[in-house]
């Protein structure tokens, strides 16, 4: 059922987190997480198409951001075509398609976080009307007046780059066309103001404030909890995190681990810098290690197999794991000559580190006392307390920090 009437138009402001794993975004405060996984849909490979009765609607309304089916049809976009995005993605049958962990290409250049953006509008706007109409549109309209995203620090640290993403977006009028019903429907995106920062810093921030969807002020709530009892601290709030002095972020995800020291809120000139290596890098390497010992099983993408090796105790799941732990000083070495690099640079300044972002918490349980060691070892004063970031907030952190960066454009 098609609706007759002028359609309206429909205001977002978003933070956008383009995860190497994950989108992390907010959609005026709606949160949403989905792999950041497209894929191509070649003929015969279709979904099936959505009743469009009233009763076919309301009966697919909690899984349609599952069945997102688009076309695009931009010029800030290097190869339209139709495209899966996210869940829908990850159990189609042709290759998926997601962000190269081990090439060089930066974020900025790639389609995947665009494209995966301009259909979780497309879809939320069409849920948004579905629930107030009852109807399917004749067409979308939607206006993003303001989005807070970010970037790898050493990507931003080239020229005009972060400008040349954000123009991705706000030069061109962006055409996304949705499949998923008998009747084709046509969504016309804009974008007013696009505000890029730099990855880890960003996160830094979302430590120290609320975000947009809370009270404004310094942030107080449970992200602390753990850290204040390994501590033995009576107190501790983002306002310390403010106030503390050099604060060292590792911000570990799945293609980069980016470095920041943050003095309050102000970044410490030279010291941000990224790796070109994260937990998305040694689970590719793990995926590839298993198929060597086990060739029936196919090479899964880094979600899958995570999914997998996080599931439990089972005897799938323990295999899956061992072999991604055999893999994980790939990355730990690295991290630990940075630590010592800008230790040095600071002459032991460090008054607290901080780890998160997505892969934090597969990183913890490996690494966190050798980390401890060698802190302790840089640090004949007393070594800098270490907060690593809950798992509950470690991969939204970077997403709170842009909330509220988003609140004050």
């Amino acid at each position: 059922m098609m609706r007759d009437m002028a359609e309206p138009i429909y205001h977002f402001a978003v933070a956008h987190d383009g995860g190497n794993g994950y989108m992390k975004d907010a959609v005026n405060g709606e949160r949403f997480v989905i792999p950041s996984v497209l894929s191509r849909v070649l003929p015969g490979n279709e979904q099936s198409k959505i009743e469009s009765s009233k009763e076919g609607l309301e009966g697919v309304l909690s899984t349609l951001m599952n069945r997102m089916d688009i076309t695009t049809q931009s010029d800030g976009i290097n190869m339209n075509g139709r495209y899966l995005v996210g869940t829908g993605a990850t159990i189609a049958s042709t290759a998926p398609i997601t962000f190269n962990v081990a090439s060089t290409e930066g974020k900025s250049e790639s389609d995947v976080s665009i494209i995966s953006l301009l259909g979780l509008l497309t879809y939320v706007a069409l849920v948004k009307h579905i629930k107030s109409t009852h109807q399917l549109p004749n067409k979308l309209d939607i206006v993003v007046d303001k989005m807070a995203t970010s970037l790898p620090i050493e990507e931003m640290k080239i020229k005009s780059v972060g400008q040349r993403f954000a123009n991705r977006f706000m030069q061109h009028q962006h055409v996304v066309i949705v499949n998923s019903f008998m009747q084709p429907i046509t969504a016309n995106i804009t974008f007013k103001k696009v505000d890029v920062r730099p990855e880890g810093v960003i996160g830094q921030q979302g430590l120290i404030g609320y975000t947009n969807s809370q009270k404004r002020g310094y942030r107080a709530d449970d992200i602390f909890d753990e850290f204040k009892k390994e501590y033995k601290l009576a107190k501790f709030a983002g306002k310390d995190v403010m106030e503390i002095g050099n604060v060292l972020n590792i911000d570990v995800g799945d293609g980069t681990t980016e470095f920041s020291v943050l003095n309050g809120a102000a970044p410490v000139p030279q010291l941000n810098s990224s790796i070109f290596l994260g937990t998305g890098t040694v689970t590719e390497a793990a995926v590839e290690a298993l198929h060597q010992a086990y060739p029936t099983i196919g090479k899964v993408t880094r979600q899958a197999f995570m999914e997998i090796a996080t599931r439990g105790n089972d005897q799938e799941s323990k295999a899956y794991r061992s072999f991604l732990d055999a893999q994980l000083t790939l990355l730990e070495q690295p991290i630990e000559e940075k630590v010592k690099t800008i230790y040095a640079r600071l002459n032991g300044q460090i008054n607290l580190i901080t780890i998160s972002g997505g892969g934090a918490t597969t990183l913890k349980q490996h690494f966190a006392p050798r980390l401890k060691q060698v802190v302790e070892g840089l640090s004949p004063f007393g070594a800098a307390p270490i907060l690593w970031v809950p798992e509950k907030y470690t991969q939204t952190l970077n997403l709170d920090g842009l909330e509220f960066r988003l609140s004050y454009l």
